[in-house]
């Protein structure tokens, strides 16, 4: 990820985009939402969108290179952290209680440009799910997020 250097690093609104194909079928969503640098890493937030039927729920990612972690929050809660080569546990929270979500990263693969002309960022990641200590299939998902402005 590139940055140049006179940006004041506040937020910029970004147009969201997310690819997510896994074991279970296909699904493409858009959110618009906001993003900021601090220091190597960028966070971007926004509010799901209605057809992702998560209620009221804000996403927070916080990217940095090689790693990703999202954070859910609202009539949803989640975490996960997606990093190569390693584990992770988060949970997602549900009515009947917590569950555990067990990612298996693949790959984490991060680029884009944070210049005075262009936001845009993308992000491609692959990992295997377990949750509840039940297998839930393989994921493959891109994140895009580019100032339409």
């Amino acid at each position: 990820m590139t940055q140049s250097g006179g940006l004041d690093g506040g937020n910029r609104k970004v147009l969201v985009t997310i690819e997510s194909d896994g074991d279970n079928g296909y699904v493409k969503q858009q959110a618009e939402g906001e993003m900021f640098p601090k220091g190597r890493q960028y966070y971007l937030r926004y509010a799901e969108p209605e057809d992702a039927k998560m209620g009221r729920t804000i996403t927070t990612i916080r990217v940095e290179p090689g790693q990703l972690r999202v954070v859910r929050h609202g009539d949803v809660k989640t975490e996960q952290t997606f990093d190569p080569g390693r584990k992770h546990i988060g949970y997602l929270n549900v009515p009947q209680g917590r569950l555990e979500l067990e990612t298996q990263t693949e790959s984490v693969e991060v680029s884009g440009d944070w210049t005075a002309e262009k936001v845009a960022l993308t992000v491609r990641w692959n990992y295997r799910l377990t949750v509840g200590g039940q297998p839930a299939g393989r994921f493959r998902n891109i994140l895009k997020a580019e100032c339409p402005y």
